[in-house]
């Protein structure tokens, strides 16, 4: 899978190869996040699109049909029974699986369960359930796609999507999968070009902060409509087990039980127990399912090995995802990103991820370096490096020169030894 990306909000120029892990660094503030950040609003922007504007359309025919019904001069003559709104959603939906001739039989068949039968009177609803269609029809879905492509990179950017140095220039973005393109061009923020080869049936979630797993319980009650669309993702992962039949679900957790026990060996170490559900999103530890404590009560470290963990058990991530973990290391001890590390590459190899992180940390990027070298996954580590330009961020693949990313994480800590000397100096002198 290759992302090729051209004037895009802070990136000038970049051409990442994802397969596997994919290690970006660089100095802060440069658009490290902004290529996590395309790849996961690309990936389900795109996922079930097709299905998704199908069935956004029928729900939009449905409601326009349902009012105009319930609003129309002739509604007191409609048959006195309760039409629940399904019956709408299967009017609508059946009209746009079918052609016109076929239409205008369901559009009679509909209009007698609205009447009596008995009634010998005239209504417009034929011509008002043809006008619905067409105004719906007028509608293609090339145009409804880059609608959606726009409202979705939008929130994620904040309208902030051509280039903030050079912005009349096109923001331009091509994900290749297996020589098949997903390619996106915008100008003044709205997308004014979709290709769109490829099926997207894999999910990506782009994790930056731990402090997610508070609203569990926050947004149970109030709903995760004010959230951005990342963490609304996350947390409908997290709080959604899939629904499974007894014996699916037992073959199921055997299957993810060989697969995830030396994933769970590591994650152990550090957080034994899990999220339930009880009156509220508790953490119930391992050696005593008695002792609770509310999710958000746990230590922000805790909650960085508890998300990925919550995740796995509930079996709503599957084979070649994409996950996107944003300077993940931040929030841990050097000992628990050394584990934490060891936990990505292994996910990785199990479960075929494609996985994207950014680090600024030289002991979280060696951590990694030696884990998949460990676990023989070296030959599908790819390591870039950003470095700015006057029109923008360039990143430059150095995975056969790694020692770049190095030399420039040391370069502060040689900065303190200096001021270490200057100051023994001067106490030497006094």
């Amino acid at each position: 899978m290759r992302l090729k990306i051209r004037n895009f909000a802070k990136i000038l120029q970049a051409d990442i190869e994802i397969d596997g892990i994919t290690i970006i660094a660089g100095n802060n503030n440069i658009g490290k996040s902004t290529i996590g950040k395309i790849l996961d609003a690309v990936f389900n922007a795109t996922y079930n699109i097709d299905e998704k504007m199908k069935n956004a359309r029928i729900s939009s025919l449905a409601g326009r049909l349902c009012n105009d019904i319930e609003n129309s001069k002739d509604k007191m003559q409609i048959y006195r029974r309760h039409f629940p709104r399904r019956y709408y959603q299967e009017f609508a939906a059946n009209l746009l699986d079918n052609e016109k001739e076929r239409q205008e039989d369901i559009c009679k068949e509909f209009e007698k369960k609205l009447f009596p039968a008995d009634e010998d009177q005239e209504t417009n609803f034929a011509q008002m359930v043809h006008e619905r269609l067409e105004e719906n029809e007028q509608i293609s879905d090339k145009t409804f796609s880059k609608a959606i492509y726009t409202s979705y990179f939008s929130e994620v950017f904040h309208e902030q999507i051509n280039s903030i140095f050079v912005p009349d220039r096109s923001a331009q973005i091509e994900l290749t999968i297996k020589e098949k393109k997903i390619g996106l061009t915008f100008e003044n923020n709205e997308c004014i070009e979709e290709q769109r080869d490829i099926i997207i049936s894999n999910s990506s979630l782009y994790i930056d902060d731990p402090f997610v797993l508070d609203e569990m319980n926050y947004n149970s009650l109030f709903g995760i409509s004010e959230l951005p669309i990342h963490k609304k993702n996350i947390l409908q992962k997290l709080m959604q087990r899939e629904e499974k039949a007894v014996e699916e679900k037992a073959f199921s957790d055997l299957l993810i039980a060989n697969k995830l026990e030396e994933i769970m060996q590591i994650i152990n170490q550090v957080a034994a127990g899990e999220i339930t559900k009880k009156q509220k999103y508790v953490y119930t530890l391992d050696e005593d399912s008695s002792k609770e404590i509310d999710v958000a009560s746990l230590s922000t470290g805790l909650k960085a090995f508890v998300i990925l963990k919550q995740l796995l058990l509930n079996g709503n991530l599957q084979d070649k995802d994409v996950i996107v973990l944003d300077e993940p290391e931040i929030h841990l001890h050097p000992e628990w990103q050394m584990l934490y590390a060891e936990v990505i590459v292994l996910l990785q190899k199990k479960y075929n991820f494609h996985i994207v992180v950014t680090t600024h940390s030289a002991h979280f990027l060696e951590a990694l370096e030696l884990y998949s070298k460990k676990y023989k996954t070296s030959a599908r580590c790819n390591y870039y490096l950003a470095n700015f330009q006057e029109e923008g961020a360039v990143f430059e693949n150095v995975t056969g020169n790694i020692s770049k990313i190095y030399k420039q994480m040391v370069n502060p800590t040689l900065l303190l030894s200096n001021l270490r000397e200057e100051l023994e100096t001067e106490d030497d002198e006094l």
